[in-house]
């Protein structure tokens, strides 16, 4: 939701003009006939795109952060999920695969996630907190940089123990990464824009793994044994090159945060000067040491608890359309012509991934449109249908006679994994006027979900039950009223702290 406080243009600083960008230069508060900003009154094309009712210079200026911030960032997170999903590819590769090269019988795999679960999970509230003291852009590119680094290394270990150090430190450097794009997105949208950009960032989640895939069976058609190296060892090499140029990318093109940004190749002084115009509580710049107090603040509010907790049931909902491929190959009985082909059982849940991308990005943009840009509504229509669609699975036969029953409703569970973008969005807007809590708080919400994805499918969706899989759904159909009633606490909360504010503001302007 907006913040009454965003539309105040007498909070709106700018660098001063006659201090230029040396090291001199500062920021200086601005009343409204200093900033010349006045907020453009929204029309029906803001519906479609944010920058088409605007100004000419600020939608040149939208156009620019949008070809650079957010190719930026998206191509990033699709090389992070292309790495995480080609350690599964290498070690499962036929024709001497990683599993068959480096004699890996036993559950070095499940070792070797675990290990870079538990450094990622590590690394997010460091990595994070360090986002708000330096260059953006080049500390991304650096996290970008070191996973690049030792996926080429991956790429000539001799053994299972290099192995675990190789994932550790891919770990390590992946840990900050969505995060911090996140961050840096919502430092420069305002609330009516920035759904539909975290939108279409958190929508690569789903594309690198889907790219893995393509990319494994082309380098095992074309590559495996080419100069003496097995498919796997190739897997990783094309891994590496293709993170590489997207790390130079993001050093090159992504702005600095608007407290710290400079004129460069892509952004004039006047448009860095717009930018802080348009987001007046992103001027300041962050210095100095982290204090023990402001962490003690920080746990004071109910965002510290309830947008992890909300996160973490929510990255729970994908699980129940996660078994339509083990249901898929069910019908393959032994001693019976299949039912489905290898390509099948593998293309066919790809349509969850499909309808998951195109409803999350009408969610953000109903979202975006709402009065005030409301997230909740979106978060709980999520919510609901985390709640209908795993029920109705554990409900149903799993052969029913009409096949298409329940292959239409393992599509439909993908309108539960909807809402991942917009508590992206809400906890950045919320807590907009405090960077280091939003830094802190988006860390946690990251680090909260892995934690409980590492562990809860084990025992609500266990691999030797799929698909038979019945009290797992009804648990998460649970998380599901769970995280619905947390959305409800969460929006009354907050309309409370708006009113709030808002009647100190009118005191204080009495």
């Amino acid at each position: 939701m907006s913040q009454p406080y965003e539309k105040d243009v007498k909070s709106v600083v700018v660098v001063s003009e006659s201090d230029g960008n040396g090291p001199g230069s500062k920021i200086r508060p601005l009343d409204a006939e200093d900033s010349g900003y006045v907020e453009s009154k929204r029309s029906w094309r803001s519906y479609l795109w944010s920058s088409l009712d605007v100004p000419k210079e600020e939608a040149q200026f939208l156009t620019k952060l949008d070809l650079t911030l957010i190719s930026a960032s998206a191509l990033g997170v699709m090389c992070r999920y292309l790495d995480q999903a080609n350690i599964t590819n290498a070690f499962n590769g036929v024709d001497s695969g990683m599993k068959e090269d480096l004699s890996l019988y036993g559950n070095e795999l499940n070792y070797a996630n675990a290990i870079w679960s538990a450094a990622y999970v590590f690394g997010q509230i460091p990595s994070n907190l360090i986002l708000t003291r330096v260059n953006a852009p080049l500390y991304i590119a650096f996290l970008e940089l070191g996973w690049t680094i030792f996926t080429f290394a991956t790429a000539g270990a001799k053994d299972v123990n290099q192995i675990y150090v190789f994932r550790f430190f891919v770990g390590l450097f992946e840990s900050g990464h969505f995060p911090a794009v996140i961050y840096v997105c919502s430092s420069y949208y305002k609330p009516h824009e920035l759904a539909r950009r975290n939108t279409l960032i958190q929508v690569f989640t789903g594309v690198g793994p889907l790219f893995s895939g393509f990319l494994m069976a082309a380098v095992y058609s074309g590559l495996n044994g080419v100069h003496g190296l097995p498919g796997w060892r190739w897997m990783f090499i094309v891994c590496g090159c293709v993170s590489f140029p997207c790390a130079v990318w993001t050093a090159v093109a992504m702005p600095q945060l608007p407290s710290r940004a400079k004129p460069n190749w892509i952004f004039t002084q006047k448009e860095v000067d717009l930018a802080r115009a348009r987001m007046p509580t992103e001027a300041k710049v962050r210095t100095g040491l982290f204090k023990w107090q402001d962490i003690k603040r920080w746990h004071a509010t109910w965002h510290v608890y309830l947008f992890p907790l909300f996160f973490a049931l929510l990255a729970q909902f994908g699980q129940a359309g996660g078994s339509m491929i083990f249901w898929v190959k069910s019908y393959n009985v032994t001693g019976k012509p299949p039912v489905f082909s290898v390509a099948e059982i593998n293309i066919i849940p790809l349509g969850i991934n499909i309808i998951t991308i195109f409803a999350t990005l009408i969610n953000s943009w109903i979202s975006d449109s709402l009065p005030r840009s409301a997230r909740w509504p979106g978060m709980l229509f999520a919510c609901i249908m985390a709640i209908i669609f795993p029920t109705a699975l554990a409900a149903t036969p799993v052969h029913p006679p009409n096949r298409g029953t329940r292959w239409a409703i393992y599509y439909l569970t993908s309108l539960g994994s909807t809402a991942a973008g917009l508590s992206w969005t809400w906890v950045n807007e919320v807590n907009r006027d405090d960077p280091e809590k939003r830094a802190y708080i988006s860390a946690m919400m990251n680090a909260f979900a892995y934690i409980f994805t590492a562990w809860v499918p084990i025992f609500t969706f266990p691999t030797s039950q799929q698909p038979y899989i019945v009290t797992g759904n009804y648990i998460t159909a649970g998380f599901g009223a769970a995280a619905a009633v947390t959305v409800l606490v969460m929006r009354y909360l907050h309309d409370r702290d708006v009113e709030v504010k808002e009647r100190l503001e009118d005191n204080a302007s009495a």
